[in-house]
């Protein structure tokens, strides 16, 4: 999911909720970045193709059920309104990379699933159902007007605007259905992972991905760790999301890492905020040698990648 939203004088004042799995909001504070401020939320930072980090606001987990979340957050109806006015058109940019990680994602759910009716939630502009539809009867839902147009008019794909629960599509209508990078930035996760539960046939497949806020990689970066965004609400660890994903109606059948293929000028992009003098050195390099383009697979195994069943 990609997102950008408009300025927040325009937004609602912001609000503080309880945990989404468990409903207490007996939470201790985990992260805070430097210097936030409400008031001057950038909205470029919450577009997919942007390669800033931190302004996440606060960050809490529930000491009931150690579920990670941005608290206090913009109200939902102010996050809809966000993502359906998305325009992102860097995120097209790494066209071939992100076709690329949408094979990876078929070839996991081929595992389980080899056929029928696919449905993919918060599609983008549709690189993985373009994919996906090599092999299955493929369709999407997706808030973003400007990615949903795009899906529907550049690769003639079905794509409903809007979201899951707005689809209102028919009961057990799903082989499987795929949240990828999605469950991070919903206000309600498990209303929605209850709703993709609905339209799932019993014994059909879920298949997320999402980041690891429990990952080495995440626990030693800490508060400077990349999955930290303005644009992710809730963080999950591979407990959580089993704890969740139960809740919801669904047994875990696979979860493990999760990495991606894009170009160096990406992944050099990633770590441009972090050290000033190595990025220099390695955009020397690259660009001396005409290697901006290179694709090049990295896996910095702070990504979950999840299969799970509908059960009853």
């Amino acid at each position: 999911m990609i997102g950008r939203v408009p300025n927040p004088s325009t937004l609602s004042s912001w609000i503080s909720v309880p945990c989404n799995l468990c409903r207490t909001d007996h939470t201790r504070t985990r992260f805070v970045s430097p210097g936030w401020k409400r008031a001057s939320l950038d909205p470029t930072l919450f577009r997919a193709a942007d390669d800033r980090y931190g302004d996440y606001g606060q960050i809490v987990e529930c000491r009931t059920c150690g579920l990670v979340y941005t608290n206090p957050r913009l109200p939902e109806q102010d996050l809809l309104k966000a993502y359906a006015g998305i325009e992102d058109p860097e995120y097209k940019g790494e066209d071939a990379s992100r076709s690329i990680n949408g094979h990876f994602s078929l070839n996991t759910i081929s595992q389980y699933v080899s056929a029928g009716k696919l449905l993919d939630v918060g599609c983008s502009t549709g690189y993985f159902l373009n994919a996906a539809r090599l092999h299955f009867d493929a369709s999407g839902v997706e808030p973003s007007r400007w990615a949903g147009e795009f899906a529907r008019t550049q690769l003639r794909l079905e794509v409903r605007t809007g979201t899951l629960e707005e689809a209102r599509l028919p009961t057990q209508s799903f082989d499987v259905v795929s949240l990828i990078d999605v469950i991070e930035h919903l206000a309600d996760p498990l209303a929605t992972l209850k709703e993709a539960a609905r339209v799932l046939k019993t014994g059909g497949l879920l298949y997320l991905v999402t980041p690891d806020v429990d990952s080495l990689t995440a626990r030693l970066m800490g508060s400077r760790w990349w999955g930290l965004r303005p644009a992710h609400i809730y963080y999950f660890s591979k407990k959580s999301l089993a704890r969740i994903l139960k809740e919801a109606g669904f047994e875990v059948v696979i979860t493990r890492s999760f990495g991606r293929v894009f170009t160096l000028d990406y992944w050099l992009s990633r770590l441009r905020h972090y050290s000033s003098p190595v990025n220099r050195l390695l955009r020397w390099g690259i660009e001396r040698w005409a290697l901006n383009h290179k694709l090049v697979y990295i896996n910095t195994m702070d990504s979950i990648e999840c299969c799970a069943r509908r059960v009853g």
